[in-house]
């Protein structure tokens, strides 16, 4: 069944470590510290109907900020089926050429819009309270540009307050809005799954199991999808693999995450299936 269904994978990371990508030469898992290039995505990918890819910026160190979307546009151009079709990059809005990177990211014609990493447990150091970076913000709006917004789900209030100030901004949740605390607090997650999907300009994309259960299974993942499905709708969801982040902290195969987000939406209606694997994707990241 897997390899007769199309799909697009909303959320994937390339590497090549001759680019310089501080937060793998730091961490602890020593399988991250490997190329992982489109043939290796390819080979995991074997056999399955992947159509199309989403990158989304793999925290390169911020001097080659640029030349990861350059690098990542050259891949495209010569691949047969133009993966990664489309580009999120990424951009320090806290930087005084914040204005002038996006004009350099904007020469490729992939590029679809930047993530700045959210993930903060103190509201001193946390971009979402901090009045420059909100000022900044509004050149997404100017170059057209959409968001990748990766917090913890404690942090929604003021998420739903940065998104109801910029209403034509296209937001885009990472990885299920990142459930790892909700272990002991699945209502919570919940709630703020909830209130985040009130915003029309909010759309969730569900990945990210792997890298903070590295133990997950198909029962585990289905109860936070139906959460997830439940609150935004099939027209408001899109799939994705986390790849090679997920690989490497779960020890799973490409196959598996597919399988079991197959068979979870398996009873849906066909134009629901095909929204949640392919249409939103090609709406929401315009490709």
């Amino acid at each position: 069944m897997l390899n007769h269904i199309n799909f697009i994978d909303t959320h994937i990371h390339l590497w090549d470590l001759n680019n310089d990508y501080p937060w793998i030469q730091n961490n602890e898992n020593h399988d991250l510290k490997q190329n992982y290039l489109i043939e290796n995505l390819m080979n995991d990918a074997k056999g399955l109907s992947l159509k199309k890819i989403v990158h989304i910026q793999a925290e390169i160190s911020e001097k080659n900020k640029i030349k990861e979307t350059e690098w990542l546009q050259k891949i495209s151009d010569s691949h047969p089926l133009s993966f990664p079709n489309a580009i999120v990059g990424f951009v320090n809005l806290l930087d005084s050429k914040a204005e002038k990177d996006l004009e350099e990211h904007k020469q490729f014609k992939n590029f679809r819009g930047i993530r700045q990493i959210l993930k903060c447990k103190d509201r001193k150091n946390d971009f979402l309270y901090n009045e420059l970076w909100l000022q900044n913000f509004n050149l997404l709006k100017k170059f057209d540009l959409s968001f990748d917004i990766l917090i913890y789900y404690t942090q929604y209030k003021q998420a739903i307050d940065l998104i109801k100030k910029f209403p034509s901004v296209q937001f885009l949740i990472n990885h299920c809005l990142w459930p790892e605390e909700s272990l002991d607090d699945f209502d919570g997650w919940k709630k703020a799954v909830n209130e985040m999907s009130k915003l029309d300009n909010v759309v969730l994309k569900i990945s990210g199991f792997g890298e903070w259960k590295t133990n997950w299974s198909t029962d585990f993942i289905s109860d936070y999808i139906k959460v997830a499905i439940d609150s935004f709708g099939t027209k408001r969801c899109m799939f994705a693999s986390n790849f090679p982040v997920d690989k490497f902290f779960s020890k799973s195969t490409y196959q598996s995450f597919w399988l079991a987000y197959m068979k979870i939406i398996s009873k849906f209606s066909h134009t629901e299936i095909n929204d949640l694997l392919m249409k939103n994707a090609e709406k929401y990241y315009r490709i």
